[in-house]
């Protein structure tokens, strides 16, 4: 399992946070320059809570779920608790969150476009593709947690509805 879990976090989020930026930033001729302290404050505070969430995400995927982030191994059991209690996509937010870090700290438009494409994608696939497989894996569970947890922005005024 541990090396499920490896090669998923290697194939899925680093190439997405880490790679690609590289890419981007190589073929766009990207000069480096010391970005503004509000940036660097900013960027640094994303990137940790980014961190942060991914690695706690992540976690529950495996202890919890019993499985990986990758869809070759998805979790056998659904997750609603820690971050998931308040939004659906915790993980994917994390890595939002270390795109646009990534975005600031470089003073990158490329990266921040790139962040807007991704989300925009990923939208549609968890809407489109995601979401029904959940269904048809754990069903009026987790139809009465996709109804009572918020897709993307968090309620910390409400609880997950769902035990």
């Amino acid at each position: 399992m541990k090396g499920a879990w490896l090669k998923a976090i290697l194939l899925l989020p680093f190439n997405v946070t880490v790679i690609i930026p590289i890419l981007l930033l190589w073929y766009s001729d990207y000069q480096w320059c010391i970005p503004a302290k509000s940036q660097i404050i900013l960027g640094v505070i994303l990137f940790c809570g980014g961190l942060g969430l991914f690695i706690k995400t992540t976690l529950l995927f495996h202890k919890v779920g019993q499985g990986t982030l990758s869809p070759l191994a998805p979790p056998k059991r659904l997750i609603i608790q820690g971050p998931y209690k308040i939004v659906r996509n915790p993980m994917l937010l994390g890595i939002l969150f270390i795109l646009l870090s990534e975005a600031l700290l470089f003073s990158s438009c490329c990266i921040f476009i790139y962040t807007l494409i991704f989300f925009l994608i990923n939208c549609i696939y968890f809407k489109t593709v995601e979401e029904k497989m959940l269904i048809k894996c754990f069903g009026q569970d987790y139809i009465a947690y996709r109804n009572s947890v918020p897709m993307w922005l968090p309620n910390f005024r409400g609880k997950c509805k769902v035990n």
